[in-house]
Formats: C-alpha cells, structure tokens, sequence
C-alpha cells in the first residue's frame, strides 16, 4: 500500500487498494481517521486508491472537503504532497513507489571459434574492433559518470512489519449496550495474553469492568495477511491501576467455540525500557479509535507516530524511578493502549491514556514496558 495520508502530528494512515477498502475521514468513531475538529463532519471525506491513482471524495460534509486550497465538488484526482483541508485540520497525501523487480538479463552469445580464411585480414579486423571498443567506451563513459537514480523511498512500515501484525484491536462492551471502549492492544504470547491500558477494560471510577461479564473482544491480524481482523474472545485477568495496564487472556473464538488446536499468535518483538536514552527514536503504533462506539470500520486501519524519547520522569506511587517516558509525539485519547517502539521496533513502552498520563504532568507520556513485566510473568 505505497499511499498514505498524514496528520498534523505526524501519524501516517496506510490507504487500502482492495476493492471496496480505502480511507474514512470524519469525527465519528466509525471512520478509520477520527478527528476532533468541531468543523469536521460525522463522516465527512473518503480516500480511494486504484492501482496508482488515489481519489478524494467529499460525503456531503457541511463545511465541504478542500483540496490545495479549492473546495471540491466530485471526485478529485490527488497527486503525491497534496494538501487536504476538512474543517481546521490540514491532511497531507504520501506516496512511496514499490521497488522496481529487477530486469531480466539475456546470457551472453556464445563466442565464435570459426577461423578466418583470409589470414592477411586478421590484423586490419584486430585494429578495428579494437577502435570499435574505443568508440563504445567513449559513448558509454558519460552514462557511468551520471549520478545513480534515486532509491524508491520504502514504506514508513517496514521497519515495525513484526510489531504490527502483533499489534491488535481491542474492544471492551459497554454494560448491555451495542457500544464498546475501544482501544490497542499488543500480543505478548503465542497462547494469547494480551496487554493493554487499564481503562480500556477497567471503568477508572469503578474499578470495575465495563460490563458485567468481564468480556473483551480482540481482534488480530490475520497470519495470512489481509485486511479483515479475526476476532475472538478474552477476559481480564490482572488490572494494575497505578501503572495503568491491564493483561487479557484470549479463550474463545467471537462466537464462543473453543480455540481450535493450532491456535498461535506472532508476538510483539520485546525491547528494554531500561535501556532507553533521551533523543532515541521511538514510534507509536495504534489503531485510530477512542471513546465508545461500534462500526463495521472499527480497527480496519493502522495509524504511525514517529518521534524521539524525549526523558524520564519517576513515579513515586510505584517506587520506580523510569515510571514514565517523556516523549514528543502528539497522543490522545484514539491511541489508548498503543505500543511504543523503539528503532528497531521493538516493545519498549505503552501509552495508557492522556487521563492517566496527566499523573505525570503531560498527557503524552507513555509507561515504560518493564513496569509492566510483573502483570505478565507472574500472573495467572
């Protein structure tokens, strides 16, 4: 998928080319690019790719979908750099080409042993080729000469392929109603513990689930590939409220038969937070939903922040002197429970939210993922 769309902050949101995919836009949860402009409709513009053409729609938004600065009536042909305005939030068109295959090369003629008859010709025909071979060299010189053609830029999602396919969709229900609090998630074993933050499954001002069953929904990447989640069912089996993360274990298929015997997951590629130094890159990968709603696009798309570790801070609740890191991507309430990564995408911390990140002065700092190895090693 080498189109992408690009937010003000930073994160790039992959565009679909399957038929009947692309990107949503809007203010709803249902959307696979959720924004929080009160200029932005429900559901207020769609990005469709074909092939190399990407495809800007307006869905009869009611302050209209801008395209470089001219508000589009139909369906808008985008180029690579294009700039998007919906409401007051500027978006921005990518395109990374996929590496060319390399051409075939035709084996070399096989050399002539056939001896000439006229053997006073043999130093003119020597003479000659060789200044054929100069007059080739000359032509062909000035080509070597020239600057190398660039490299295809690759795909912002290389370096962190593991990471995703464990990164999962987590979807918690809300009492008896069809809403659910949505949030990411990140596989640690094979068997299907997951980790999350706590509010995603926990109600911070009850302390208890969100419903009365204690049921989580999660979906994951197929091993496969594709684009449609398989979804399951899991519980909470520990929920941690000072470091603000929970873990699930996953125990039934979403329509509740048991898991069939070759159930396995990928897991998340695990880093050490420890080692962490200010100014290392990191990256956070989340699923682009937050709050309470349902929708057939819930968890449909990926979303990618690149930063650096800005810091540390302690957390004396906890007696840990890492117990935040400081970092300079812009978070919300829509990455609840993604997975930090450092550069060589490894699991390094986990953002638990801007309402728990506010104990530590900013609602973008993360927890370390050593803070969070007891919940997991010694749980149940």
């Amino acid at each position: 998928m080498p189109w992408f769309l690009i937010e003000p902050s930073g994160y790039r949101y992959p565009i679909s080319e399957d038929e009947g995919d692309g990107l949503s836009i809007g203010r709803t949860p249902d959307n696979d690019v959720i924004l929080n402009d009160t200029g932005v409709s429900r559901h207020h513009a769609y990005i469709r790719v074909r092939g190399q053409e990407a495809w800007l729609y307006d869905r009869d938004s009611a302050n209209g979908t801008w395209l470089n600065g001219q508000r589009i009536a139909g369906p808008q042909l985008m180029k690579p750099g294009d700039a998007i305005l919906v409401g007051n939030t500027e978006l921005r068109m990518s395109y990374a080409p996929p590496e060319p295959s390399p051409a075939a090369v035709a084996p070399p003629a096989a050399p002539s042993h056939k001896k000439s008859a006229a053997t006073p010709y043999i130093v003119l025909g020597m003479l000659l080729g060789l200044l054929g071979l100069a007059m080739i060299g000359l032509a062909v010189l000035p080509r070597f000469m020239q600057p190398a053609a660039p490299t295809p830029t690759p795909s912002p999602y290389a370096r962190y392929a593991d990471a995703i396919r464990a990164t999962v969709f987590v979807l918690t229900p809300v009492g008896d109603t069809p809403n659910g609090r949505a949030g990411t998630g990140v596989i640690l074993t094979e068997k299907g513990r997951i980790l999350t933050a706590y509010s995603v499954v926990i109600n911070p001002a009850t302390g208890r689930s969100f419903n009365r069953s204690n049921q989580v929904t999660v979906g994951v990447t197929p091993a496969a590939g594709g684009q449609n989640l398989v979804w399951y069912q899991a519980h909470v089996v520990r929920a941690d409220r000072q470091r603000d993360m929970a873990v699930l274990q996953i125990y039934a298929m979403q329509d509740g038969s048991p898991l069939p015997n070759s159930f396995q997951l990928r897991t998340m590629p695990l880093g050490d937070s420890d080692v962490l130094q200010p100014n290392d890159s990191i990256a956070v990968i989340s699923f682009p939903a937050g709050g309470e709603g349902t929708g057939p696009n819930l968890g449909k798309a990926l979303a990618l922040g690149e930063g650096r570790a800005a810091g540390f801070l302690p957390d004396e609740a906890i007696q840990a002197e890492r117990g935040w890191i400081v970092t300079d991507i812009a978070l919300s309430q829509s990455n609840i429970g993604a997975p930090v990564l450092d550069g060589a995408g490894r699991l390094v911390g986990l953002y638990p939210g801007p309402d728990a990140s506010q104990k530590s002065g900013a609602e973008y700092n993360v927890r370390p993922i050593n803070l969070a190895r007891p919940l997991w090693v010694t749980g149940p």
